[in-house]
């Protein structure tokens, strides 16, 4: 019991983390602390190998950097050396001919040498002095003396020409609606005349009272006549040239449109009772001038709309007939769908037979009509003047 109470007592708890420090404080006062700054810190692995790569590369590209540097002073020098070589070469020697001699004179026959003038006709020009008494020039020579400017100014000259005559043919052929409205209006000059005989002339312009003899229907195209009811004078205002009486005739000219109040009349001819005709070709008018003819319309809304209405009607009476046999329940119910088909397509039909019927204008004889004159009338053909039996010196008859 005394050994395992021994035992128990010595096994006491022991700290190592204690005991180390302990050991650790006691050499650091024995030799200091630690000293670090001298050791060698470890380098990572492979910096070296990258190193040695980046100093290889530098080393590279300044090497090619000074070889190419080299090659481009060379070729610079080679192409200055060619340059300077073509630019020796491209003019030849100036090489002059020798004078040529005139030919020797034949012994017996004593001939003078006739080509010598057209030969120094030739060489001389009017625009370079004769040089000494050479009989040929060096055309080499001569290309070289002779100042470029005149060729220069020759092709510059003939360029504007071309220039010139291209924009004058564009400024020609310029066209187009924006070319049209900047164009200015040009009219033509108009000259004054003189009226010969005014006695028997009636100008254009002038209004011719008429009174309609027949009834007018425009339904269908036909003639129409009228009545003068007055004497018409000359421009003079001395001679009656168409006496109270004189028939007109006219005819219709289209057909009344829908929409349209008036329709258009074209007298072709007068008649007067003396027996002179005139073909007039002039326009009839209303009563104060108006263009064309008024009258009552018909418009034909019953024949138009009448038979297409009355389909209609019938086809809704069938069918309220239908709908009261039938009653409340649809058993035993009689339909009549194709009956109302049917009377769609007989509806349809006879409106395109029926709206396009125009209308009528009706106008009752006794009407005023005025006749405008298109076109100047002489009458001196048919008509002389002789002097008038009547106080009134300003008026003559004809005869």
């Amino acid at each position: 019991m005394s050994w395992f109470k021994s035992e128990r007592g010595s096994s006491a708890a022991i700290d190592a983390v204690a005991q180390i420090e302990a050991q650790t404080q006691t050499i650091v006062d024995d030799q200091g602390p630690a000293d670090f700054n001298d050791a060698a810190r470890p380098m990572a692995p492979g910096a070296k190998a990258f190193l040695l790569m980046l100093a290889a590369t530098v080393l590279f590209l300044l090497v090619l950097l000074i070889l190419r540097l080299n090659g481009k002073s060379a070729n610079e020098d080679t192409k200055s050396g060619i340059t300077r070589s073509k630019i020796e070469n491209v003019l030849p020697e100036l090489k002059l001919s020798q004078p040529l001699l005139p030919p020797a004179p034949a012994p017996t026959p004593k001939v003078e040498p006739a080509p010598l003038v057209p030969e120094l006709a030739q060489a001389t020009t009017p625009s370079d002095p004769p040089r000494g008494k050479l009989l040929f020039e060096d055309p080499i020579e001569k290309r070289r003396l002779t100042p470029g400017l005149q060729g220069q100014q020759s092709g510059q000259t003939s360029a504007n020409d071309k220039n010139s005559a291209t924009s004058g043919a564009n400024q020609q052929r310029d066209e187009g609606p924006m070319a049209d409205r900047l164009r200015p209006l040009r009219l033509a000059m108009a000259k004054a005349g003189l009226l010969q005989n005014r006695d028997l002339l009636l100008t254009q312009g002038a209004m011719i009272d008429c009174v309609q003899q027949t009834k007018f229907v425009s339904a269908q195209a036909g003639m129409i006549t009228c009545y003068a009811t007055r004497e018409v004078r000359s421009v003079s205002g001395r001679v009656v040239l168409i006496d109270p009486g004189t028939i007109f005739v006219g005819y219709q000219q289209g057909v009344l449109a829908h929409g349209q109040p008036r329709i258009g009349i074209v007298w072709s001819r007068l008649e007067t009772p003396d027996g002179v005709v005139v073909h007039l070709d002039s326009p009839g008018t209303g009563a104060l001038g108006e263009a064309g003819l008024d009258g009552e319309i018909d418009t034909h809304f019953a024949a138009r709309f009448g038979g297409a209405i009355m389909i209609s009607l019938i086809g809704d009476i069938g069918n309220w007939v239908s709908r009261q046999g039938s009653g409340s329940s649809n058993e035993g119910s009689i339909r009549f769908d194709n009956s109302s088909d049917a009377a769609q397509q007989a509806i349809t039909t006879v409106l395109d037979n029926t709206i396009n019927i125009p209308p009528t204008l009706y106008r009752n004889q006794a009407g005023r009509i005025g006749i405008y004159v298109a076109r100047d009338l002489d009458f001196s053909s048919v008509y002389a003047l002789r002097p008038a039996q009547s106080n009134d010196p300003m008026l003559s008859q004809r005869r």
